[in-house]
């Protein structure tokens, strides 16, 4: 009997071990999905995970953070679930997992909200499409209290390279790059809101001035940028003429 019990303690042991192992090894093959791309989230600058195991699967919780003029803003959480054996699943987004579609008679375009917040999503447009409009919103933020903190997506008339952007736009007040690999082709009569890109689903990286983007000597090709700062400080970025839309996005008071 006491031969019998060991037995079947080792293997437990050895049944657990091995789930752990497949679980394991399952977190590593997301986080080496993240690092091998660009990171996905216009103005996400970086993110926190914490995990929780089960017996047969681990939670992981994500924090996302934005930097909105110098300061950390969580954008969204995420929960998935890491199951030793099948695909990793998504769980819960609390900053929404549906799209509006309705087009906001101030703006002239249909405006998203982040669920968790109710800030503003911000939306790129691709170079080389004819849109029926472009949105100028930097001058609603440039106009905005003095004491807000305001996040802006600009979108460019054509994509540049890091030196070309930087010679162009300086570093100042731009927290990310949006990295566009792909452009869709419109087909005549499709509205303007199936080829806007939702800021959440674009990819890029964030940059800062301690590091200047445009030292890189990569090829990579830059469609537009997330910028942020009090209107005081966004002024400069209405004289940029390679500027073809801008989208109001985060605000918040700085004091």
């Amino acid at each position: 009997f006491l031969m019998s019990t060991i037995s079947v303690l080792i293997l437990i042991f050895l049944v657990f071990r091995g789930v752990q192992y497949l679980i394991n090894k399952k977190i590593e093959s997301g986080m080496d999905e993240d690092l091998n791309s660009w990171s996905k989230g216009a103005g996400i600058i970086s993110h926190n995970t914490t995990f929780h195991y089960n017996l047969f699967s681990a939670i992981g919780e994500t924090v996302y953070f934005k930097e909105i003029g110098g300061r950390q803003f969580v954008w969204n959480k995420e929960t998935n679930e890491y199951p030793a054996i099948g695909r990793i699943k998504l769980v819960s987004r609390e900053s929404g997992l549906t799209e509006g579609n309705k087009v906001d008679e101030e703006t002239k375009r249909v405006v998203r909200y982040n669920q968790m917040n109710n800030e503003r999503i911000v939306d790129f447009y691709y170079p080389r499409i004819n849109y029926s409009y472009l949105p100028q919103e930097i001058d609603i933020a440039v106009g905005l209290d003095k004491n807000t903190l305001v996040e802006v997506a600009i979108s460019f008339d054509e994509p540049m390279t890091l030196k070309e952007l930087g010679n162009i736009m300086g570093v100042e007040n731009i927290d990310w790059l949006w990295v566009n690999e792909h452009t869709p082709k419109p087909t005549e009569g499709d509205p303007d809101l199936h080829h806007v890109l939702n800021g959440d689903n674009a990819y890029g990286y964030g940059v800062s001035e301690d590091d200047p983007y445009y030292n890189d000597e990569s090829e990579t090709l830059i469609s537009g940028a997330m910028i942020s700062g009090t209107p005081e400080e966004l002024e400069r970025f209405r004289d940029i003429s390679i500027i073809r839309a801008s989208v109001l996005g985060v605000t918040i008071d700085k004091y």
